[in-house]
């Protein structure tokens, strides 16, 4: 079964999995835009020599992150899914990029959003079980802090830029940053795999980036 992976919630990323291996991916050099995505795509398939009507599925990251590069990238997996007849798949970033830790315990991803705070959230891993522990949360870095207190005595991993783990580990606490490499790509691929054959499949018309904060200029002043 070929699936099209796709994230525009930062600079984000594009790739054709197969199973749960990825077969050839890209990645975006700016904020993703539709001039970028189109031509992504289309390189991906012709280097893999790929039909478009070849794809089987789609899982597409919903955020948080830019609320432009969400609508964008959803809008055009949503007309992919429409046009084809294939099943879309929407996963919050925070939960595959927390899947992609290979790590048991409370994990936390966290990414950088903007005025000071970030997006983070807490989950559980048991070997292949993953169980959400909080909300999407929109936080200052001691706000967040605070929150991994309360799994205590468990000790919180998390997982961020080498920049931000700098940040929050001058507030101290018991948690660690979790330095090695993850798969992000493979581990938005396996979770949209396991819910096509769980028979989860999304809403085309009701699946919207997850908005954990307002937009910027959305934002009262004062």
């Amino acid at each position: 079964m070929l699936i099209l992976g796709i994230d525009t919630s930062r600079k984000g990323f594009i790739f054709i999995g197969k199973k749960e291996n990825i077969l050839i991916s890209g990645n975006f050099s700016d904020r993703s835009t539709s001039g970028q995505i189109l031509p992504a795509l289309n390189d991906l398939l012709k280097a893999e020599k790929i039909k478009l009507d070849e794809l089987k599925g789609i899982v597409v990251g919903l955020g948080p992150g830019s609320f432009t590069g969400l609508r964008i990238g959803l809008s055009l997996v949503k007309s992919l899914s429409f046009s084809l007849k294939i099943p879309l798949i929407g996963i919050p970033t925070l939960d595959y990029l927390a899947f992609s830790i290979p790590i048991s315990g409370i994990v936390c991803p966290v990414r950088e959003a903007y005025g000071g705070c970030y997006y983070a959230s807490f989950f559980e891993k048991r070997e292949e079980e993953m169980i959400k522990r909080s909300d999407y949360l929109f936080l200052p870095p001691e706000e967040i802090i605070k929150i991994s207190k309360k799994f205590f005595p468990q000790k919180v991993t998390f997982f961020s830029s080498l920049e931000v783990s700098r940040i929050f580990l001058k507030f101290g606490g018991n948690f660690s940053f979790f330095q090695g490499k993850i798969q992000p790509k493979r581990a938005l691929l396996q979770l949209g795999l396991r819910k096509i054959k769980e028979g989860k499949i999304d809403n085309v018309d009701k699946l919207t980036p997850l908005y954990v904060s307002l937009p910027r200029i959305g934002r009262k002043k004062g």
